[in-house]
């Protein structure tokens, strides 16, 4: 529907009925031209009134000049979605989980403070759901910030579904309640956050890598097909969400 649509629905209807009824025409024009006026007005807001559509705001004067109520269109924001570094001595990880083709696989990505790449881990998991997978990837983000005595881990991650373990452990998949246990017992501060997915677009690129794999691998060296969005982010570009 185009942003002239309600206003030119109203005219429609008026010129439909006049078309229709020569008498209707004959009657508005030999009154005048004050009672022409008057007339087309009066069918223009009986006209709009029953209309459905909406309009812009800069439709607002136009329509208000024919008694017609407006019925504006709620126009959704752009959403300006950036990714933030943490502040010392924490490290934050930005993880992703995904399914291709039946097989999960998930991954996440380090960074200190200074917006540095620290490490990255990519797992195919096999077959599993993407919740699993998400949760899997905060175990092993854990686990690996435990190997490097990374001890204050930010966790970040798209999925608000997967977050809501840390306030309700019940929710890990039966089949990661030990290693989740074993996890959290490692001795590492943790905070997480939801960040969207236009946001998380340096964990969201190392997804065919995390398919193509066996097991499980740690990265010392950020891949090539990171590093555009890697430097995006690291030099505080922004990305955007559409409505």
């Amino acid at each position: 529907m185009n942003c002239y649509s309600f206003p030119f629905r109203c005219f429609k209807k008026v010129i439909l009925r006049l078309c229709e009824n020569s008498d209707l025409i004959y009657e508005i024009f030999k009154s005048g031209k004050r009672g022409v006026t008057v007339k087309i007005h009066s069918l223009v807001a009986m006209s709009g009134k029953t209309s459905v559509g909406s309009c812009l705001y800069s439709d607002l004067d136009f329509l208000d000049s024919f008694a017609v109520p407006a019925h504006c269109r709620i126009v959704k924001e752009i959403i300006h979605v950036l990714w933030k570094a943490p502040t010392s001595p924490w490290l934050k990880v930005n993880i992703d989980g995904s399914v291709l083709g039946g097989h999960a696989a998930c991954r996440g990505l380090f960074w200190d403070s200074r917006g540095s790449f620290l490490g990255a881990f990519v797992c195919n998991i096999g077959d599993a759901s993407v919740f699993h997978s998400e949760v899997l990837a905060f175990i092993l983000a854990i686990k690996h910030a435990a190997a490097h005595d990374w001890r204050n881990v930010w966790l970040e991650s798209d999925s608000t579904s997967a977050l809501l373990i840390f306030s309700n452990p019940s929710l890990v998949p039966f089949l990661l309640r030990n290693r989740w246990h074993n996890a959290r017992n490692l001795g590492i501060q943790i905070i997480s956050s939801h960040i969207f997915r236009e946001g998380n677009s340096c964990a969201d690129r190392l997804a065919n890598l995390g398919h193509a794999i066996s097991g499980s691998v740690w990265l010392d060296t950020l891949p090539s097909e990171v590093h555009l969005d890697f430097y995006r982010d690291r030099v505080g570009l922004p990305n955007y969400r559409f409505p």
